[in-house]
């Protein structure tokens, strides 16, 4: 039965087609298993007051496990849940000192388009010859840049000099 994105594992009479298991345990820390009859593995799970969860079905002896069948599914769907996190990409956007209005607006609509995408936005202002010896004056077109983008966005910290660029990072408001 599919539930969840994955296959949920058989347990006890369910798992059927095999007289020989292999039985994965855990002993003194180590990972340890051994082949035994289906029926012994079955006893002793039932001895222990918990299930026989079957991990591989496909696998030449069938691989099984005896632990509770409701612990091993909340492990199994917190494991799947991580998995599914979602990785944020950085995407770059370059501005000049002198650059135009309309130009910072075209680059601030694609700014706007990655950050409703879920991405952060790394702005690299970058300087040359004077605008380096004017670098108050040089990094307003960056304030302006955050400033279009404020309604969606914020900066992640205040902008970084590193030699003749200053970036910040704009991510999405929470």
């Amino acid at each position: 039965m599919q539930k969840k994105g994955f296959d949920e594992p058989r347990i006890n009479s369910e798992i059927t087609g095999c007289s020989e298991v292999r039985l994965v345990y855990k002993s003194e820390g180590e990972n340890k298993s051994v082949i035994i009859p289906f029926k012994e593995a079955l006893n002793r799970a039932s001895s222990e007051g918990k299930d026989l969860i079957e991990v591989n079905g496909k696998a030449n002896p069938t691989i099984v496990r005896i632990e509770e069948y409701s612990k091993y599914m909340y492990e199994l769907k917190k494991q799947l849940k991580n998995n599914k996190k979602v990785q944020t990409t950085v995407k770059e956007i370059q501005l000049r000192t002198n650059i135009a209005s309309n130009d910072l607006n075209v680059k601030a609509n694609k700014a706007r388009k990655f950050i409703m995408d879920g991405d952060k936005v790394k702005v690299v202002l970058t300087m040359k010859g004077r605008e380096l010896t004017r670098r108050e004056e040089s990094e307003k077109c960056l304030y302006e840049f955050i400033d279009i983008l404020s309604d969606i966005s914020v900066p992640e910290a205040f902008p970084r000099e590193e030699g003749n660029k200053c970036t910040v990072v704009l991510k999405k408001k929470k």
